[in-house]
């Protein structure tokens, strides 16, 4: 089909305006033979016959063949933009530039709008994702809410419970002490009345006293103000003198009582001893008190660092509902009129987890109750003492390989001859203090690549003792060796800490780590 020659001519002109071409012909060897056409718009006015074409159009080389070929968007000189149409031809090549700025232009707003579209559904589905979150959030807030409402509506239930019980306990007590008070004082009361009646007044002051702790101990845990004192005391003593408490009561209501320390279970342990005693005290006395027939047995036994001490009952026993209850603050079983704050277990094992361990329950109604205190312990002097009589040599890669000097400071003579033995057979220098001054005095005399620090230590502390070195400047490790807890923030005055006592493998390893 021949377009009418008019029509040609007009679409000619369209072309011509709207793209400006311009021809050049140039040889195989990139030489411009011929120019055509309006050169101002790419600015290729300057370019002569003759002058090599690679020179301002680098796109070329390479690109002369047989075929048409067509190179979209080349860059020009000033930032313009073209199409170039490379035709072969008889004397060489004709090289056409058209004005591609607006279909550039277009293209790159086309691109543009479908970035933003891309950024702007991007942003969409964030923040769809980030709706469903708070969404999510929100709903488990609400039943967060909803459970701590119903939790703290319980609390205050049986807070309201409890002191109502309380009223009663206390005034019981209190009424007993007044009354019998009185009849003490009556101008005819007899050397026997006066007797008994101091006899009463006492009972009830100490049941008044054990209430008045039982609630002052659940405010100090609520408040988080307890402390542990850990120190070393003889565990089967400690066992021993509450079975001499404990088995009269029993004998009192006609109940046996046996108490069973396993062969592996330690004399001396590092722990606190008031606090073990008072759960173990809780322990018994519930499973008396609650016990009619039969009898009670306390169970003690060690392995692993963990100290287990279970109290059998042959009891009554527990429902699984009020299994779920007589744990918890303000909350009794089922038998409400038994006499007693209603704390001991609360506190027992709150006392238990403080310690690093737990109070487990197990029992079936009309079976018994059997209650267990697990508890990690470090093992006392008797068993160091024991351990040091076949103290084996410390392992070859534990050995210094250089001059290493390391300064103990402990005042137990036993731990001293423990630690100098193994660091002379693992080839340190030792040098030996006793206190806080004379270790703080001999580091600075000496300088030790390292010291070994007791914390409870006479006098100044081994705690006192390291921060005077390091405020006098004292940069080398120092490793506590330590029988009771540190908190975090006595912790970061060391450079690490360890539980006596001390494993010295470990201990070996850790020294030559730091010092080599």
């Amino acid at each position: 089909m021949v377009f009418p020659e008019s029509v040609v001519e007009y679409l000619r002109g369209k072309f011509s305006d709207e793209m400006n071409p311009v021809c050049l012909l140039i040889d195989a060897e990139y030489r411009v033979i011929d120019i055509w056409g309006d050169r101002a718009w790419c600015n290729l006015d300057s370019i002569q016959i003759g002058a090599d074409a690679l020179d301002f159009a680098p796109y070329l080389y390479d690109s002369l063949s047989d075929q048409p070929r067509i190179t979209e968007y080349i860059s020009l000189p000033g930032e313009i933009v073209a199409h170039a149409h490379t035709i072969p031809a008889d004397r060489g090549f004709y090289v056409v530039l058209l004005n591609a700025r607006e279909d550039h232009d277009s293209i790159q707003m086309r691109q543009q709008s479908v970035n933003e579209l891309r950024l702007l559904h991007a942003s969409q589905q964030r923040l769809i994702s980030r709706q469903r979150d708070i969404i999510s959030e929100l709903v488990e807030a609400k039943a967060e809410l909803d459970h701590l409402r119903k939790e703290a509506e319980r609390s205050s239930f049986s807070k309201g419970e409890f002191i109502a019980v309380m009223s009663h306990e206390f005034r019981t007590p209190l009424a007993s002490i007044i009354n019998y008070a009185d009849l003490a004082l009556e101008p005819d009361a007899t050397e026997n009345n006066i007797h008994k009646s101091i006899e009463a007044i006492t009972r009830s002051a100490r049941h008044l006293t054990a209430l008045v702790e039982a609630v002052l101990d659940e405010a100090r845990l609520d408040a988080g103000q307890l402390e542990l004192r850990e120190t070393e005391f003889d565990l089967h003593d400690l066992l021993q003198n509450l079975s001499a408490m404990m088995a009269p009561m029993a004998a009192d209501k006609e109940l046996s009582f046996s108490c069973r320390i396993d062969s592996a279970v330690p004399r001396h342990i590092y722990a606190d001893e008031v606090r073990l005693r008072q759960i173990l005290i809780n322990l018994l006395g519930n499973a008396i008190k609650f016990t009619v027939d039969g009898g009670i047995q306390i169970t003690t036994t060690y392995a692993d660092g963990r100290l287990v001490s279970s109290v059998a009952d042959t009891g009554p026993g527990i429902s699984s509902e009020d299994q779920e209850r007589v744990f918890q603050a303000f909350e009794r079983g089922s038998k409400e009129n038994d006499a007693g704050a209603g704390l001991g277990l609360t506190i027992s094992l709150r006392l238990a987890q403080l310690m690093g361990g737990e109070l487990s329950l197990d029992s079936t109604p009309g079976q018994g109750c059997t209650v267990a205190v697990n508890l990690p312990v470090t093992v006392g002097k008797e068993h160091r003492d024991v351990v040091a009589e076949g103290l084996t040599a410390p392992p070859q890669e534990s050995f210094a390989t250089k001059a290493v000097s390391v300064l103990v400071c402990d005042d137990d003579e036993d731990m001293l001859a423990l630690v100098e033995y193994y660091l002379h057979r693992a080839g340190y220098g030792i040098v030996i203090a006793t206190n806080g001054t004379d270790a703080v005095a001999k580091t600075v005399a000496y300088e030790p690549d390292i010291v070994l620090m007791d914390c409870n230590l006479p006098g100044l502390s081994g705690i006192e003792a390291v921060t005077k070195l390091r405020q006098g400047g004292y940069e080398k490790p120092v490793i506590a060796l330590t029988a009771s807890k540190l908190s975090e923030e006595d912790q970061q005055r060391f450079t690490m800490c360890f539980r006596k006592p001390a494993p010295m493998q470990k201990l070996l390893a850790e020294i030559k780590a730091l010092t080599h």
